[in-house]
């Protein structure tokens, strides 16, 4: 049976991936560095972030608070470019009137959470949203293991929903089942390697859903 659904946000619930391009870029051009592509980006995205960035610049010479400003920067001149995630806001509203509990964690800013939530329409369908207190993408593993925790929800009820590698790092600390989406940051490829089920398309979830009611 399942209760309860925690929703990754970036890149799942919405589609960013072209935001997030353009931001590192930009980025990039400035350290005279080559450009990447969305193929290349998705193919080398890791968490911690930290991973992901070392692949491209010199931590030793460019440093985290500075690649950070200058994502964030790009992201809000790019942030015209995000779309809603394939499915997503029929599946969430679904869920919602099947009486399914949801609850965005996210490594993004809560404020900034909160304000693309509410503008795709997504807020009134939620239980919870556990963004982070700032810029710096760390480990959603804590907030969503004291949301599912503070709600008195069964871990084996719940359904971990996301697009990176990291979120199944999640469900495990939960000790819930996890889809992983092939349409955001990280390539089909490395979610394979996963062994989680890799799904398409989030409407996919409302099918595994209607199979697991009590």
């Amino acid at each position: 049976m399942i209760c309860c659904v925690i929703w990754d946000f970036n890149g799942t619930l919405i589609d960013d991936v072209q935001t997030a391009v353009c931001s590192v870029n930009d980025t990039l051009h400035k350290c005279g560095l080559p450009l990447t592509d969305v193929e290349q980006y998705r193919r080398n995205m890791d968490m911690p972030i930290t991973r992901y960035y070392e692949k491209h610049f010199d931590l030793e010479r460019v440093t985290f608070d500075f690649l950070s400003k200058e994502y964030h920067q790009g992201y809000e001149r790019y942030r015209h470019l995000i779309t809603c995630g394939k499915g997503a806001f029929e599946t969430v509203r679904e869920l919602h009137s099947r009486g399914v509990r949801q609850c965005v964690v996210s490594s993004f800013e809560q404020g900034k959470l909160l304000a693309l939530l509410d503008e795709f329409g997504f807020l009134p369908y939620l239980d919870g949203v556990c963004g982070a207190e700032d810029d710096i993408c760390e480990s959603k593993v804590q907030r969503g293991s004291r949301w599912i925790k503070a709600q008195g929800i069964d871990p084996k009820t719940a359904l971990v929903v996301g697009d990176l590698s990291h979120d199944r790092e999640l469900a495990q600390a939960i000790g819930s089942e996890c889809f992983l989406f092939s349409g955001g940051h990280q390539d089909k490829e490395r979610l394979l390697e996963c062994g989680c089920k890799v799904i398409d398309d989030l409407r996919e979830v409302l099918e595994y859903e209607k199979k697991h009611q009590g």
